[in-house]
Order: structure tokens, then C-alpha cells, then sequence
């Protein structure tokens, strides 16, 4: 059986379907077996599957490098995803501010609005495919109001589709396509001068007063697309499916500030950021195997959430475990800049539709389609039955 699941390994595709659909269960033989197994994919590089092992990995930016965060090569900047130290720290520094659970709580009505006329559109109706009807345009939405202040929808379309087609695809052209869209927001910023986030992009400087790089302005801004889009979106989708599968999950959520009880293990389970990409910067074996300068490293987020060393019964949704130290975020200096806005649409995005919707359950004769690549699992195609709420 090894030497089966080292073939698996060997030929793993993150972005195939049918490796996707066994990719939990090969991580969770590594986690046991061989917790830092190789794979051919991309060229080579080494997947880190252990909860205390992508620790390791993530306090130690001098020795594993964000210089290439992708699992595929990124043909982008993406500050500040692949920047170390110390620059990391000013361009993280950048987005802080306007990220800041303080500075989005100015939003909540505006969130709860655009939540609830995306709920009117459907709630006579009883039946909604809730990826394209609710998860994508509400996720969408909030990333149009709250960090790119545009209001263009056809462009907001081609973001929607572009981001989308990066998480599935992973190829240089869906990159490109949101490094040109990034260009458009860019460009309106430098006729159109406002007092929001794009703004304070165009007008930043680092490293001693110089303004930023075209490419460093186009990075930050592809970021946030990649990172506003579709990981919410991905989480959005398990929540609606989990609320179909399991009974007690509804009553759960619907208790006060459920966010901050419930919240986390809803991240832990989903981590719809499953997975990312790491360069050794010299020789060493600090995950118990000989890395060499040059080696590439998967930090796999998702098998260290579900890592039994850490969490008791990892598979489960377990909303009353505690503490709950997931990875859904990721760890250390790289640890996500945007958790407050994901945290903020999640919980309002959740309390509106229970609000006015109950007793949720797959529709008859459909089926799930779920997302392989960085969002592997999380649903594309979601059609949910529903009673009203009078």
C-alpha cells in the first residue's frame, strides 16, 4: 500500500478533479507515514503535511522563502505574499490599516443591504443555486463597496471570472487576466482621485519615501482580488452545503454571536486557502528530511488543520472545540491581511440568510460540483432548497 500512495504522489495533479476527490485521505496517509512526501507536480517540491512541521515552515521566513507563494509559477508581483522580510513588513504595513476590524466596521449596513437584496431575488422562488446566486456575487460585492470602491459591473464580472479561473486553473493566462484588471483600477485611480484604499495604494512608499512600482501597485491590488473573491466565496459555499447536510448545524448558528464561538471550526474544517508555496534559502532538515537550497515547499494549510496530533477528531465539525488554533489564515509574519473583512462577510452573510430562510436541503436530482485546485472541496455548484421565513 506505500508504495500506492507514493505512486499517487508521484503523479498528483492539484488541479485534476479526480485528485482532488482523494487528495484528503492520500494527506492523511502522509500525516502518519511520511509527513514530508514528495511530489512530482510542478517541477518537484516537497509537501508539508503536519500540523507542528508547517509551523516550522512559517516562523522561519530566512530559511523557507514566500519569494514564489504559488504552487504553479505566478507570472505577477504579489506583494505582500512573496516578499520576506524586512520589506514584507511595510507593504503588510499598507494594507493593515484599511484592513483593520475597526476600519470595516463602518460597512456592516452596507454589507446587510447588499445581503439581503441578493435574498430578495430569490426567496419566493424556494430553490437557489447558491454559488452564482448568493456566494459569488455577495463575496464579489463586498470586495466592489469596501476595497475597490468601483461600481463598474462588467468589470467586476470579469474579475469574478478571472479570480475564479486562477483557483481552478492555475495557468499564467488567469493570472494575467487579473494583473489587467488590476491595471484598469489602477489607471482610474490616477484621474479619479478618491479617499479609499486604490488611493492610498497609488500614493504609498516604502523602503525610505519611494513610491511604489507600477508592478508593486498592480501586485497589491491582485492580492486583494485573489484573496477577496474566492476564498469567501469557497467557505460561503460549504457553510449552505453544511446547513443542507447537517440538522443541528442551522439551530447552532442562529444562537447570538455565534462568529465568535462557531466561526473557527467552520475556517478549520473548510480552509479553503488549502495550500501554498515556499522556497528553501539554504541547506537544512529542520522538517526532519536534507533540504537543499533551491527546494521547493507546499505548506499544506489544509492537512495541518486536519492533522490528529493537533485537533481530536479532525475530520468532524466540532463547534465546541476549543481552543481552536487552526491554520485557515495560515501562521506566522504571512498570516492573512484580510481575516477581518472574510470574518465580517461570513458572519453577515450567514445571519441574513437565516433571517429569512430555514430548514435548508439539497435539491432532488442535483447533484454537488466541488472546486479542485487551491479551493479543493469547496462547492461550485450548490442547488439548495428552502422555506421562508413569514
Amino acid at each position: 500500500m506505500i508504495d500506492s500512495h507514493q505512486d499517487f504522489f508521484d503523479g498528483l495533479d492539484f488541479f485534476d478533479e479526480r485528485h482532488c476527490a482523494r487528495l484528503d485521505d492520500e494527506l492523511k496517509w502522509a500525516r502518519e507515514q511520511c509527513p514530508v512526501v514528495h511530489t512530482n507536480f510542478g517541477g518537484g517540491m516537497h509537501i508539508v503535511t503536519r500540523y507542528a512541521d508547517l509551523r516550522t515552515v512559517a516562523v522561519h521566513p530566512e530559511v523557507f522563502s514566500s519569494a514564489q507563494p504559488g504552487i504553479v509559477e505566478v507570472p505577477v508581483a504579489l506583494p505582500p505574499l512573496d516578499l520576506d522580510p524586512p520589506l514584507h513588513g511595510e507593504f503588510r504595513g499598507l494594507l493593515n490599516n484599511r484592513l483593520s476590524r475597526a476600519a470595516l466596521a463602518r460597512y456592516r449596513p452596507i454589507l446587510e443591504k447588499l445581503a439581503d437584496e441578493l435574498i430578495d431575488d430569490f426567496v419566493q422562488d424556494g430553490e437557489v443555486e447558491f454559488i452564482s446566486r448568493f456566494a459569488i456575487p455577495f463575496t464579489a460585492g463586498t470586495l466592489a463597496k469596501v476595497v475597490l470602491d468601483d461600481d463598474n459591473e462588467e468589470r467586476l464580472q470579469r474579475g469574478v471570472d478571472a479570480v475564479t479561473a486562477v483557483s481552478v486553473q492555475g495557468t499564467p493566462e488567469s493570472f494575467a487576466a487579473v494583473a489587467e484588471l488590476a491595471t484598469e483600477l489602477m489607471a482610474a485611480r490616477e484621474s479619479d482621485r478618491r479617499d479609499d484604499f486604490l488611493q492610498s495604494v497609488v500614493e504609498a512608499t516604502v523602503a525610505g519615501g519611494r513610491p511604489l512600482t507600477q508592478e508593486e501597485r498592480l501586485g497589491l491590488v491582485t492580492v486583494l482580488l485573489l484573496g477577496g473573491l474566492d476564498t469567501t466565496r469557497g467557505t460561503l459555499g460549504y457553510i449552505g452545503q453544511f446547513l443542507a447536510e447537517q440538522p443541528n448545524l442551522e439551530a447552532r448558528l442562529r444562537e447570538p454571536n455565534w462568529a465568535n464561538r462557531n466561526l473557527d471550526e467552520l475556517l478549520r474544517l473548510t480552509s479553503t486557502v488549502s495550500v501554498m508555496g515556499r522556497v528553501v534559502l539554504q541547506d537544512n532538515d529542520l522538517l526532519g528530511i536534507p533540504l537543499v537550497k533551491g527546494d521547493r515547499v507546499a505548506v499544506h494549510w489544509r492537512s495541518g488543520n486536519r492533522d490528529a496530533a493537533k485537533f481530536d477528531n479532525p475530520d468532524q465539525l466540532d463547534l465546541d472545540r476549543f481552543p481552536n488554533p487552526h491554520m485557515a489564515f495560515g501562521v506566522g509574519i504571512h498570516r492573512c491581511v484580510g481575516q477581518h473583512i472574510a470574518r465580517l462577510q461570513l458572519e453577515i452573510g450567514v445571519n441574513r440568510l437565516l433571517a429569512r430562510l430555514t430548514n435548508f436541503r439539497i435539491a432532488p436530482g442535483t447533484s454537488i460540483r466541488s472546486a479542485s485546485g487551491v479551493s479543493i472541496g469547496a462547492p461550485e455548484e450548490l442547488h439548495l432548497q428552502f422555506d421562508q421565513i413569514s
